[in-house]
C-alpha cells in the first residue's frame, strides 16, 4: 500500500477484530455525540467503522436479526446470497428448456402436416 510516495510495509498495516461489545458501546456513543470525528479518536478507530457498524445493525434491526451475533449474521447473508443465485441458475435453465421444447413441438407439428418423420432429424451417425 503506498500513500503519496512512502511504502507502508504488511507490517505496519495490523488487521483487529473489534468485539461485539465494543461495537454496540461504540454505537450506543454515537447516538448520543455531536462530533463522530472525535468519538472515533477518542475510541481509537476509523470513523468509517463507525458508520459501517451503524448501517450494519441498522440492517439487522429491519430485518428482525437484533439478537444474532455478528458472525451468524454474516452466515445468513451469505446463505442467501448462494440460495438466489442457485434460483436465478434454475430460472434461465428452466426457461432454456421451455424454449427447446417449444421447438421441438414446432418442428414435430410440421413434420405431421407434410406426411413426413414423426421425429426429429437424426445425428449425422
Amino acid at each position: 500500500m503506498q500513500r503519496r510516495g512512502q511504502v507502508v510495509s504488511q507490517k505496519a498495516r495490523k488487521w483487529r477484530k473489534y468485539s461485539p461489545a465494543f461495537r454496540h458501546q461504540a454505537l450506543e456513543k454515537m447516538a448520543v455525540c455531536t462530533n463522530v470525528s472525535e468519538l472515533a479518536r477518542q475510541l481509537g478507530i476509523r470513523r468509517k467503522h463507525l458508520y459501517a457498524w451503524r448501517d450494519r445493525a441498522r440492517a439487522a434491526e429491519r430485518a428482525g436479526l437484533t439478537n444474532l451475533p455478528d458472525p451468524e449474521i454474516v452466515r445468513l447473508e451469505k446463505r442467501v446470497a448462494e440460495l438466489e443465485r442457485l434460483a436465478g441458475r434454475q430460472a434461465a435453465e428452466i426457461d432454456f428448456f421451455k424454449g427447446a421444447l417449444r421447438k421441438i413441438k414446432e418442428r414435430r407439428q410440421q413434420n405431421d402436416a407434410c406426411g413426413g418423420a414423426a421425429s426429429t432429424t437424426k445425428s449425422g451417425k
